[in-house]
């Protein structure tokens, strides 16, 4: 005589939802911190009926991955429209002229095999290279900046995962 099976079909289901709730709820997305007060607004006038100083101004912002140079200026690498750009600034992070007459990158793309090289060339205040920089951008560029007589000014590495 062979079991009737209508009674396990509803216990083979509850089983598989005991399963799977678990397994859902694990996605549903964290509850969220109660919101602080808010802040309020510094008084028109100090202490002294002096006129409070107005705030300072953001710091300038590099383009890029921000890159710290050894004389404690900045470069800033970025891929804009497939092309790899590199600008340079100053001490206090405003955009400076290029110190270099060009650069060379080079790096390894995923899903191709070899490196990939460029060089960059000036095109006003910035190094910019024509070839085109295939997505994902999740590898490493190494850079050498150049003099005019093909000497070295200096080389880094910038991780394009940071963009």
């Amino acid at each position: 005589m062979r079991p009737h099976r209508a009674p396990l079909r509803p216990l083979f289901i509850a089983a598989l939802l005991g399963l799977a709730a678990p397994l859902l709820g694990q996605y549903y997305p964290a509850p969220k911190p109660a919101m602080p007060p808010p802040a309020t607004p510094p008084p028109a006038t100090a202490p002294g009926g002096k006129a409070a100083e107005k705030p300072a101004a953001p710091a300038p912002k590099i383009e890029g991955v921000a890159v710290q140079r050894a004389n404690g200026t900045w470069v800033g690498l970025a891929v804009e429209g497939g092309n790899l750009k590199l600008r340079f600034y100053d001490k206090d992070k405003k955009p400076a002229q290029p110190d270099a007459a060009r650069a060379a990158a080079r790096w390894s793309p995923i899903g191709k095999t070899g490196e990939q090289r460029v060089v960059l060339n000036p095109a006003g205040d910035l190094l910019t290279a024509p070839q085109f920089v295939s997505p994902p951008l999740i590898f490493r560029v190494f850079i050498t900046l150049l003099s005019s007589d093909d000497k070295v000014i200096e080389s880094f590495s910038v991780d394009l995962r940071e963009l």
